[in-house]
């Protein structure tokens, strides 16, 4: 071997050993960015439906205020790096949950970075239909909506009195 291909063989390596860690750190970034935006969109819909008037929660055909909502999270990709969850109403894995006195939380976690929570100034509870099928039961404030990506899913936000308080139920629009 000439003394130029073992030279050019060994810039090579140099080249990518430097530049691997940037593009990694690109790819998290973008994931982060993605799963950001989505909660954002999640956000803004739940800021402007608490605008409107709480109606009692009904369990069996739930009425009043809502809005439609689609999450789509992008699969791992050379250019985007995986999203390992996007959650509403909670932080999965907590037992204890980071709610406050003042509202909830949407969180995601890029895989290699650590859990990002965005604060919700009302209560949210996630709501799914019962076993029978007839009525909608309110999970605990410890049980938020996980997403995983890839996906795409549609839940529907509805605004209720619950227990006295007013609150957005987060149902898959599937189970309405």
């Amino acid at each position: 071997m000439s003394v130029r291909t073992v030279l050019a063989v060994l810039l090579v390596v140099a080249i990518c050993s430097v530049s691997y860690p940037v593009i990694d750190g690109a790819r998290r970034d973008r994931a982060a960015y993605r799963a950001d935006a989505e909660l954002a969109e999640v956000s803004r819909s739940m800021v402007d439906l608490a605008d409107e008037t709480a109606v009692p929660f009904d369990d069996t055909e739930p009425v009043g205020a809502r809005r439609t909502v689609a999450l789509s999270l992008p699969a791992e990709s050379a250019t985007t790096g995986k999203i390992e969850f996007v959650a509403i109403g909670g932080v999965p894995g907590f037992h204890r949950c980071p709610k406050d006195d003042f509202g909830d939380v949407l969180a995601y976690r890029v895989e290699g970075g650590r859990t990002r929570v965005r604060h919700l100034p009302f209560d949210v509870r996630v709501a799914t239909r019962s076993e029978t099928g007839r009525e909608l039961v309110v999970r605990p404030d410890e049980k938020p909506l996980v997403v995983r990506a890839p996906t795409r899913r549609d839940i529907a936000l509805l605004l209720v009195d619950y227990g006295g308080n007013r609150t957005l139920l987060v149902v898959p629009a599937a189970e309405l």
